[in-house]
């Protein structure tokens, strides 16, 4: 018999949202469930947009700047294409406005924070320095990969010289890439290949990097997730991590809190840097953490009826 989570630790954890999530993931999980409007979700992520168009201000919870920054952009526009936003709204005329301002065109990639985060407490590894392009991997896939993914929705809305840009620098990348190792880079890539309208043999190459990747990635790394895979029953990457679905299905309902939440990793903590920053992260994670099991768990017909 499937491992299913209770409806009194579903309710459970829906309250725990509620309570101590912040209002974005609570709307997004009000929506996902029925029981709140798209509406009601923009108006908690436009909370995040500055008057550049961009997005801070801790939309990445490790990142307290209110700085636009490229990572938060690709979240913001994850976001914008799960609610199915219209390209004429103005929170996505604006943060295409602000990407067009940020590509690096020499490079065709998005650096994925700028100095400005520096003027609010951040987790280490989002501390800008000259040589950040070396520890990032060239900022190839993450964040430009997924950023990418989401304009290919918003074609249409975007200037024809930035997304020509960014889609050379993509072909040369591929063209130069056998594995990715990173998981962040994998997730980035496995959101493009799930796109729609990408050109026949940019997904081709994709594809192929992409299962490539998969297979040979560590299956202990404690940054990545088979559902980073297969989100759903029906990913097309499915059937690379079939046998890994059904543990960590059954992990995920056993892992819950007993305040109805759910947290991660212990070693991931940089309390040390800001101990009254961290714990707003910490706080904001467990929320998102919480909302994004909850999704897998209702995908995967996981929670009591």
């Amino acid at each position: 018999m499937a491992h299913t989570l209770s409806r009194a630790r579903f309710d459970a954890a829906c309250g725990f949202v509620e309570a101590n999530g912040r209002p974005l993931d609570a709307a997004l999980l009000r929506h996902r469930l029925g029981r709140g409007s798209a509406e009601a979700v923009m108006v908690a992520l436009i909370a995040y947009q500055n008057p550049d168009g961009g997005f801070g201000h801790g939309l990445e919870p490790d990142m307290r700047s209110p700085a636009s920054t490229a990572i938060a952009a690709s979240i913001g526009l994850r976001l914008l294409t799960r609610l199915a936003t219209p390209a004429r709204h103005p929170t996505v005329v604006g943060a295409i406005e602000w990407l067009a301002g940020a590509l690096d065109r020499e490079s065709g990639v998005w650096p994925i924070v700028c100095k400005e985060v520096g003027l609010a407490p951040h987790a280490p590894w989002w501390t800008w320095s000259e040589d950040l392009a070396a520890n990032w991997n060239g900022f190839h896939f993450n964040p430009t990969a997924e950023i990418l993914a989401h304009l290919y929705r918003y074609r249409a809305a975007t200037p024809a010289e930035v997304f020509a840009c960014a889609e050379t620098g993509l072909r040369q990348n591929l063209g130069e890439t056998e594995l990715l190792e990173g998981a962040y880079d994998l997730k980035c890539a496995i959101r493009l290949a799930e796109a729609d309208d990408l050109p026949a043999d940019l997904a081709k190459t994709l594809e192929a990097l992409v299962r490539r990747s998969i297979a040979a990635h560590d299956p202990a790394d404690d940054h990545a997730s088979p559902f980073d895979a297969a989100a759903t029953p029906s990913s097309p990457f499915a059937d690379l991590v079939d046998g890994r679905i059904e543990p960590a299905l059954t992990t995920l309902v056993d892992s819950q809190a007993e305040d109805g939440g759910w947290t991660w990793n212990p070693d991931w903590n940089w309390g040390f840097v800001d101990k009254k920053a961290w714990a707003d992260a910490h706080r904001d994670w467990r929320g998102q953490l919480t909302r994004e099991t909850l999704e897998t768990l209702l995908a995967y017909g996981r929670v009591e009826t």
